[in-house]
């Protein structure tokens, strides 16, 4: 089947479009759909990224050397570890670039932590709590504890 678009190439992708009148099928090749927008460009992951930028090297590579570990910019680059905890400084005018790519920001930051952990942990925490109080009957404490398990949104208590 032929692009319904440019009527040259084969189609490969059917794009349909279901509005209250009617329904629009087309049948388009790569190019004519990337025209219409209907293919938005791959975006690397940030492995892709940094597999991508240590493939490429250059004979200044083999010339930078770390001066602890004596790790040059081309092993790092190979290998796609650091040897030492100097080694950033070191290398950090050639791979600032790379920071940038897969952080989208100027300096690593680090991982943050999973969401929700510390908020189950304190949910956790607080029911126990509230056991307690109930069963010591201790009910302005536990109204209170009530309370705080209802600003983390726990209706069912």
């Amino acid at each position: 089947m032929l692009c319904d678009d440019c009527k040259k190439k084969p189609a490969s992708i059917s794009f349909k479009e279901v509005l209250p009148d009617e329904t629009i099928e087309l049948n388009l090749c790569d190019e004519c759909a990337a025209k219409r927008g209907l293919l938005s460009p791959k975006k690397l992951s940030p492995l892709e990224t940094l597999q991508k930028v240590l493939r490429q090297r250059t004979a200044q590579d083999e010339r930078v050397i770390c001066p602890r570990c004596c790790m040059s910019l081309a092993e790092f680059k190979r290998v796609g570890r650091f040897g030492c905890s100097d080694c950033p400084a070191t290398f950090a005018d050639h791979i600032q670039y790379l920071i940038k790519q897969i952080h989208h920001s100027d300096r690593h930051i680090g991982r943050r932590t999973a969401p929700g952990t510390k908020r189950g942990l304190e949910i956790y925490r607080l029911r126990e709590e509230l056991k307690n109080a109930l069963e010591k009957e201790l009910y302005e404490d536990a109204a209170r504890i009530r309370d705080k398990l209802r600003d983390y949104g726990i209706k069912d208590v």
